[in-house]
């Protein structure tokens, strides 16, 4: 009896081992999970530094993550710019002078549609973001070449092409004026702040400038004002959704190695009016208020108050310009009405920090230089108060906006 239940036993493991596989067989063959639908969408992007260059990656996502990790991305390769209009992110590539349109389903899959070529146009290279003026009406401005591109951003389709009065000193490389980002106003206008990267110190714009496209009879207009010297090509924007030109890291460096000694400040911030004018009756002259050698730049303005980013009077200009953004800076939060300032150390371990762009009427941000090293997505909750929100891994942030 006891020979007979071990002979059984013996062949026991091969029949459980057969009963285990079937058993396991049926449970793979139960339906697998569907993809999570959403019906949010935010897009982020981050460029990523290699040994060849920038490669930048795309992701979509229900709410920021607690890590933007490129790996997890949709890679987009190098010389590309990221932004969006509606539900649909738009890829420019400089290289090949395309717009990609793509999708971004429920599942938050990203796919590339509609292509639009604009070579035949002459469009290349780095180059601002369009003005998405409606679902059909979005502008390309070349003004350096006195042409602006119209085309229909639902279709893909290019609808004309303008010419214009060629902005002024951008083909000068002394001066090397030029445009960026532009601002679609409440009056139905296009406004872009002019800037400039002057390769003669002596010859840095001393008036600040706009230019403002009016897309009902397809003119530009050129407009200065001589209360401050030229500034930055990207406007800082109040919360209250006031645009203001502001001061330009190239300007200030000017003026630190030119011959000149009379000239409207490089340190002041203007108000731009919606229908493409200069406020008369706005002006404040940070640099005064701050007592500064120079304003590098003014980040943003919340609440009457601009965060400004400035040398102090200590600084000493470098021998060599080339050395003179290795310069340290301060922060100062300025109150525009009072004009009086108080000191701002929340940035000073991020480095420089940048716009990268507005979830929910939230502005967000990004930085470099960071002394530990690393990436930051800060958002904005008062004049000073920003909270870290995610960690871009592998890389920079370049731009986040919300799609639904």
């Amino acid at each position: 009896m006891k020979k007979h239940i071990s002979f059984l036993t013996g062949y026991l493991p091969v029949f459980l081992l057969t009963l285990i596989g079937l058993t396991a067989c049926e449970d793979d063959k139960t339906t697998p999970t569907p993809p999570q639908e959403t019906e949010s969408a935010i897009i982020a992007s981050l460029r990523v530094s290699t040994p060849s260059g920038r490669v930048y990656y795309m992701g979509a996502y229900a709410e920021l993550p607690e890590k933007l990790d490129f790996k997890e991305m949709e890679e987009l390769g190098a010389s590309v710019t990221v932004y969006s209009y509606g539900e649909n992110p738009y890829v420019w590539n400089g290289t090949a002078s395309t717009l990609t349109k793509y999708v971004v389903d429920n599942q938050l899959k990203i796919s590339a549609g509609d292509v639009l070529s604009f070579a035949n146009t002459g469009l290349s290279g780095f180059f601002g973001p369009p003005a998405f003026f409606s679902e059909t009406q979005a502008y390309f401005f070349a003004l350096a070449e006195g042409k602006i591109i119209e085309f229909d951003p639902d279709k893909m389709t290019i609808t004309k092409t303008i010419d214009v009065t060629p902005l002024e000193h951008s083909g000068d490389p002394d001066i090397k004026t030029s445009v960026y980002a532009s601002y679609v106003t409440s009056t139905g206008k296009i406004i872009l702040p002019v800037a400039a990267n002057p390769g003669d110190f002596d010859k840095f714009p001393q008036y600040a400038q706009i230019a403002v496209f009016d897309p009902a009879n397809h003119s530009i207009t050129y407009v200065k004002d001589d209360r401050m010297s030229m500034g930055y090509d990207t406007f800082a924007k109040g919360n209250d959704g006031a645009l203001y030109y502001r001061p330009a890291r190239n300007t200030a460096r000017a003026e630190d190695y030119t011959t000149l000694t009379d000239f409207p400040t490089t340190g002041g911030l203007l108000k731009v009016n919606p229908d493409g004018t200069f406020d008369p009756a706005f002006f404040v002259d940070l640099k005064a208020i701050l007592n500064a050698h120079s304003v590098n730049i003014v980040t943003y303005v919340h609440g009457g108050k601009a965060l400004t980013q400035y040398m102090d009077a200590s600084h000493v200009p470098p021998s060599n310009p080339s050395d003179w953004l290795k310069a340290p800076t301060k922060f100062a939060l300025v109150d525009l009405e009072a004009q009086t300032f108080e000191e701002f150390t929340a940035f000073e371990e991020y480095g420089t920090v940048y716009r990268i762009g507005e979830i929910d009427g939230i502005e967000y941000y990004g930085n470099f230089g960071a002394s530990s090293g690393d990436y930051s997505l800060l958002r904005q909750d008062g004049a000073k108060e920003f909270k870290v929100v995610s960690t871009p891994v592998g890389g920079s942030i370049g731009y986040i906006g919300k799609l639904r």
